[in-house]
């Protein structure tokens, strides 16, 4: 169960709906949403941090997974989609505070853009400041929500299917939720992609290293 909680903060979607058993190749250090991608190989490269930065974020990092896997881990199966979302940016901003002192200003803005590529859809579903800055209509609202669950449907399948070709599932998985989010982004007005533009900056996809199955 623990493993579980982990992959759903990387995988989003898929992830709140997989079983256990199926989840656990997906495993890894690394993985995550919103500041918990911090202990990220590639989100660190990117944030450009120095290896006194790596080791002090890192540490936090699975300090606060610890605790995070351990709630999740009380979680019936029933209500974790429901309660994941909460959780998650429960963690984040803990490490948030934890880090402040830690990062440069640039840093933490590449960060929080790279984040929000990272969650896909569920970004305009689920982000506060997305959701508030963008002000998606209903019409929107509910378009994105359709386009969402449909994502949702695939890459349970992709989740199913995944056999023992876990990295080929992930690519597949990455591959529909930059399909989704480009369905979404083409239901905006000029001003909403111009924001949204602003708060992703320029392409990045986060590389994760899932651990091998035991």
């Amino acid at each position: 169960m623990r493993t579980l909680g982990i992959t759903v903060l990387a995988l989003g979607m898929a992830a709140a709906i997989a079983a256990p058993a199926q989840a656990q190749g997906f495993r890894g250090r690394g993985m995550g949403t919103g500041y918990m991608l911090l202990s990220n190989k590639s989100v660190q490269e990117e944030l450009k941090l120095d290896e006194g930065q790596v080791a002090k974020v890192t540490k936090v990092v699975d300090e606060v997974r610890a605790k995070m896997t351990e709630k999740v881990a009380d979680i019936p199966d029933d209500e974790r989609r429901e309660k994941l979302p909460a959780i998650a940016r429960a963690a984040s901003d803990e490490v948030k505070t934890a880090v402040k002192d830690v990062l440069k200003p640039e840093q933490s803005k590449r960060l929080e853009q790279v984040s929000r590529q990272a969650q896909g859809i569920q970004a305009f579903l689920t982000d506060p400041e997305v959701r508030e800055k963008l002000q998606l209509t209903d019409d929107q609202r509910s378009k994105i929500t359709q386009i969402s669950e449909d994502s949702m449907a695939q890459m349970r399948e992709i989740f199913q299917n995944a056999g023992d070709d876990r990295q080929a599932a992930m690519q597949n998985m990455t591959a529909l939720r930059k399909e989704s989010v480009q369905k979404a982004v083409d239901l905006f007005s000029a001003d909403q992609k111009k924001t949204w533009k602003e708060m992703t900056g320029e392409p990045f996809d986060v590389k994760f290293e899932p651990w091998p199955a035991n």
